[in-house]
This record gives C-alpha cells, structure tokens and sequence, in this order.
C-alpha cells in the first residue's frame, strides 16, 4: 500500500513538471519581450563555419527536381533516388526521381522536398563546400556575385552519394579566380 502512495505521488510530480515546463518557457520568452530592455544589433553577413569541419560556402543548385519515374506516391522527407544525366552543355540535370534503387548509374540518394507540377523537387545531400579559412570571405563574395551565372560546382556521385570536388567560376577553379580578382584589384 505504502509503494502504492509512493508511486501516485511520483506520477503526480512528473506530470505537473510535464505541464510546467512548457508553461515556463512560454511564459520566459513573453516576459522578455514586454519587461527587457531593447538594443540594437548591427547584422553582419552569413560567414558559414562548421566546428569541426571549417569554412564553407552554401551552394544552391538549379537543377533540384526531376519527373517520377513510377507511379508510387512520394511524401515530405522519404528518401528516394534521383537518376542524373549531362544535357548538351555538359551540365548535369535529374532525369527522373524512384523509389527503388536503381541498377544503372549514376544516381544520388535524395530526400523528396515536395511534388509541383509533376515535377518532384528534392533536396541533394550535398550543399556545402569546404575551404581554407583565408580564402572564406572573398570566396563567398565572389560565389554569391556569380551564383546563377556562371558559378559551377563539381560533384563526383558514387553508390548514391556525391561530394562537391570543386567550385569554378567564369570557367576558372575558385582558388585561380581569387587569385586572379586579387591581381586586378591591386
């Protein structure tokens, strides 16, 4: 009887912590913003860094969707598999999206994003690409001056994965195209 009084009075406790602790914090973050007192911060622009990994550059890539290519429906998040293919330029576009692993390569891991026009978009398992610290600033500069023009990335896929190898821009790699910006500009 006595473990019995013991545990309800247990249960009681954790459910009333259950209950308090979101009631805390929103009651935290209200009494802030009508008692704190307001300053001012100057923002500053996205200096990507990874602690362990260093400096990168966040790319965004225009070829992000391809047509199903069998007729299971795909949901927010499922992983599915993007086939790849070069148009006539020799730039890489998704051929087509599945949910089998296919046989033939190349094809990338993906994750279903959403479906619009029976197109499905997807996001690619590769978005950043890692620097050396000095180069970090001028190269997101100039990434973010050339993106959608003439800023490409290379990316090797393999078994449905794929790493970023190289960053090109105006058809120069990114460390020459610094170099050569840092020339003209002295």
């Amino acid at each position: 009887m006595k473990n019995i009084k013991h545990l309800f009075l247990l249960f009681l406790a954790i459910s009333l912590a259950q209950i308090a602790a979101p009631l805390y914090m929103a009651w935290h973050w209200e009494n802030i913003l009508q008692t704190g007192q307001t300053f001012y911060w100057q923002t500053a622009p996205v200096d990507p860094y990874d602690a362990f990994k260093g400096r990168y550059i966040d790319l965004r890539f225009k070829e992000m969707s391809g047509p199903a290519l069998d007729d299971t429906e795909f949901n927010y998040g499922q992983t599915a598999y993007a086939l790849i293919a070069e148009n006539q330029e020799g730039q890489a576009y998704i051929r087509g999206i599945t949910h089998l692993q296919p046989a033939e390569a190349p094809f990338i891991k993906v994750k279903i994003d959403y479906i619009q026009d029976n197109l499905v978009h997807v996001e690619l398992p590769f978005k950043r690409y890692y620097l050396p610290e000095n180069q970090a600033t001028a190269a997101e500069t100039a990434y973010q001056k050339n993106a959608g023009q003439t800023a490409i990335a290379a990316v090797r896929l393999k078994d449905g994965y794929g790493v970023i190898e190289q960053l090109y821009i105006d058809n120069k790699t990114l460390t020459d195209y610094l170099q050569e910006a840092n020339h003209s500009s002295k």
